[in-house]
């Protein structure tokens, strides 16, 4: 009987974690490791960063500047595998170069097929995570505080990401307008009144680079145009 409630025990825990953890828009504090055990903190960036983890697949979306998507396997207690990594890898010109670098080492921490312990502790100001690998490295992560407007564009999805043809955007809000900025500051794509949830939008004839989406005057999201 001992061990049976030790093991409801577990699994109540492991499913309130994982509620939590899927519940919850979180932004990076530190990489921490061997190589640097102080931690690594991110740098300026002027772009919004959140990170999610998500029922759908892609089950974890991290966006610092770049992008890293990846489904998960949830095994055991606060355990989760990573399957199908993807990166995207434009270059950030703002700087000389702590972006890159800083992403670099966000992407290169999660691995195919390797497994991660994460763990999430409750604080009178919200909540901090923490994600482990096997070479003892971790990111930090603390629960974001995103304002009433910042709310309704994180729920705006923007796909696919990279784009070839056609970008399909979802759940905007009724009258919204939609602009799209080229890496110089140029608008090149302009749509307003949009009365339905879903619009599409035809890159087809832009050039490859890296573009701006903005819904009703706020940035939402870089587009990588293949």
């Amino acid at each position: 009987m001992k061990k049976l409630y030790i093991l409801i025990f577990a699994a109540n825990l492991c499913s309130a974690q994982n509620a939590e953890l899927l519940n919850t828009d979180w932004q990076i504090t530190q990489i921490v490791g061997e190589t640097n055990p102080v931690g690594q903190q991110p740098p300026p960036m002027p772009y919004q960063q959140v990170t999610r983890f998500g029922a759908d697949s892609p089950q974890l979306s991290l966006s610092y500047f770049n992008n890293i998507s990846a489904n998960l396997t949830y095994s055991g207690e606060n355990i989760f595998t990573v399957n199908d990594k993807f990166c995207t890898l434009a270059d950030y010109m703002a700087d000389n170069g702590e972006v890159n670098q800083f992403f670099e080492r966000l992407c290169s921490f999660f691995t195919n097929s390797q497994s991660y312990y994460y763990n999430i502790v409750s604080n009178g100001n919200g909540k901090t995570l923490t994600i482990g690998n096997a070479i003892f490295e971790e990111i930090h992560f603390k629960s974001a505080t995103l304002s009433t407007k910042d709310n309704e564009l994180t729920t705006i999805i923007a796909y696919p990401n990279p784009v070839t043809d056609i970008i399909k955007i979802e759940n905007l809000k009724p009258s919204s307008s939609l602009e799209l900025i080229d890496s110089s500051g140029k608008l090149v794509k302009s749509v307003s009144n949009i009365n339905s949830a879903k619009t599409e939008i035809n890159i087809k004839n832009l050039t490859s680079g890296i573009y701006y989406l903005k819904i009703n005057g706020q940035s939402v999201q870089k587009i990588i145009k293949k």
